[in-house]
């Protein structure tokens, strides 16, 4: 049996799927299968992953699935999964190497069950970002008050112990939006996270994901957060509902701050809108409601008076 199951959903991703394929091949650690799961794609995407995997036998193979989304594609390469480890990545993401040989390394601890790595954004202008680590840093151990904190573990880094995923019931259909936030929190209840500081997991950002409504984003993320501490009491005591309260605040106020200074207005609008229909409160969310008094125009006409750039803070 492989250590490590490699499971990719798989949506019209032709033009990608060879290269996540390549960044498994590279491995380093060889003791792993190649699960690539077609969720009804109406490209050639099963064709390109096919050609990408050529040579691997049963090391590799394709499951064909009516269109479900991603909680449900990865579900079924879980099923079929005959690996100890779960590794996730996209059809447009990629690995360095070493990536699955170090996370192995640091799951030591029997206690583990999730190692996350460092991450490099790779933007739709040709830039990369290499994502602070402080804050994955602080996503080790026990951690579910950590993953309060506005940043996040990138799913694509992710390598998860399949008996911790068998005992929370994987991934949850009903979640087409951060279904990945939804598994930190469930695995956080039983178990401990490791990281890896080092930037070993490549994340391709497009124009679609950029998107998406921010506002739709937040409030999928405190949904799945109010929702997991109803279902684990524990949890919250250990955490405490004041301390719960304020980090969804401080995540709301910090996505106000970004969304003022690009000068998205009206997603500005819709989410101090939010937090008054969820009662957040902070003196930081009502900073930007004395701002919010200002109408759209008065806000644009100052910066074309001052030649302010769009996205620049102050």
């Amino acid at each position: 049996m492989p250590i490590v199951s490699i499971v990719i959903p798989l949506y019209n991703a032709a033009a990608y799927i060879g290269e996540a394929v390549a960044g498994v091949r590279r491995q380093t650690f060889a003791d792993w299968e190649l699960i690539v799961v077609d969720d009804g794609s109406t490209d050639d995407s099963a064709a390109a992953a096919e050609r990408a995997a050529d040579g691997l036998g049963d090391r590799f193979r394709l499951v064909r699935k009516a269109n479900g989304g991603e909680p449900s594609a990865r579900n079924a390469g879980i099923a079929v999964a005959r690996g100890a480890w779960i590794a996730n990545t996209d059809a447009d993401d990629w690995w360095e190497p070493t990536k699955l040989e170090k996370q192995l390394a640091a799951a030591a601890d029997p206690d583990t069950v999730l190692v996350h790595t460092g991450v490099v954004h790779h933007n739709p202008d040709g830039s990369e970002t290499r994502l602070d680590m402080a804050g994955a840093a602080r996503r080790v151990g026990r951690c579910t008050a950590a993953l309060l904190e506005p940043h996040s573990i990138c799913h694509p880094s992710v390598l998860v112990r399949k008996t911790a995923l068998d005992r929370i019931g994987g991934y949850d259909a009903g979640y087409r939006q951060a279904c990945d936030i939804d598994l930190y929190f469930r695995l956080s209840a039983v178990g401990g996270f490791a990281f890896v500081p080092e930037y070993l997991t490549h994340y391709r950002i497009h124009a679609g994901q950029l998107s998406r409504s921010p506002v739709e984003q937040i409030r999928a993320h405190h949904r799945i957060v109010r929702r997991f501490f109803e279902n684990h009491p524990a949890e919250l005591a250990a955490v405490g509902p004041p301390h719960v309260e304020a980090a969804l605040a401080g995540h709301v106020a910090t996505k106000l701050e970004s969304l003022y200074w690009q000068r998205n207005l009206p997603a500005f609008r819709d989410l101090l809108a939010f937090a008054d229909e969820s009662k957040l409160d902070s003196p930081a969310i009502g900073g930007w409601r004395s701002r919010a008094r200002w109408p759209d125009w008065t806000v644009r006409l100052k910066d074309r008076l001052v030649g302010r750039p769009v996205g620049a803070a102050g």
